[in-house]
């Protein structure tokens, strides 16, 4: 996702940060500036415009993103244009036609044993179950990136599955770090473990790994 930097967000925007909700619909219109391309979605519910890095979607494309923040009186400059509500979208799908780009490789299979552990490393479930006790110390992980959003409040936001752990797509962990690895890659994913993180707007954490290096 290219970087939704606050210097975009005038002043007068009210921003809402989500982690990582997904949301599908349909496009019903679209529309270009300033490098990113602004789609309008119906849901069958309502319709509502999302922004997302500049592409090529065409109207009627059945579509699936990953919300990322939220504003209210936002300003397009490059549209001249002011949207009473637009949502940041990361990770875009269509729905019926091969991915550009984004695309979500997660893993819904639970398995006891991570496929991908090598020695020194830990799984998905272990660093979950031992979260309380890993705080403030540094552990590594080997698993696949089924999820990578750059430059939200100022890091990128990497998610990683192994097979192993519960709860939403069998279980991840989410790292912030300065590098981007690719959705789909298998990294040994290494940093410092902090619990029950708190960012504020709705980005809070039991257990998250900060200032990550990934090696394949």
């Amino acid at each position: 996702m290219k970087k939704f930097s606050m210097a975009l967000v005038t002043l007068a925007c009210s921003l809402t940060l989500h982690a990582g909700d997904v949301f599908e619909g349909t496009v019903v219109d679209t529309l270009q500036g300033g490098g990113y391309t602004y789609m309008q979605i119906d849901d069958t519910k309502k319709k509502y415009w999302v922004a997302v890095e500049g592409t090529k979607v065409e109207k009627g494309t059945e579509v699936r993103f990953t919300e990322e923040l939220k504003a209210k009186n936002f300003e397009s400059k490059s549209l001249n244009r002011t949207f009473d509500e637009i949502v940041f979208a990361s990770n875009l799908q269509y729905r019926t036609n091969v991915p550009e780009k984004g695309n979500l490789e997660l893993i819904t299979e639970q398995v006891k044993e991570s496929p991908y552990k090598q020695n020194g490393t830990m799984s998905v479930k272990e660093a979950w179950e031992k979260r309380v006790s890993l705080k403030d110390k540094t552990i590594a992980i080997r698993g696949r990136v089924v999820k990578a959003s750059a430059n939200i409040i100022g890091r990128n936001w990497i998610h990683i599955q192994d097979g192993t752990g519960e709860g939403s797509e069998v279980g991840r962990i989410v790292f912030t770090s300065k590098e981007l690895p690719k959705v789909g890659d298998i990294v040994t994913a290494s940093g410092v473990v902090s619990v029950d993180k708190d960012f504020g707007s709705g980005y809070f954490y039991k257990i998250i790994v900060e200032n990550a290096t990934f090696n394949n």
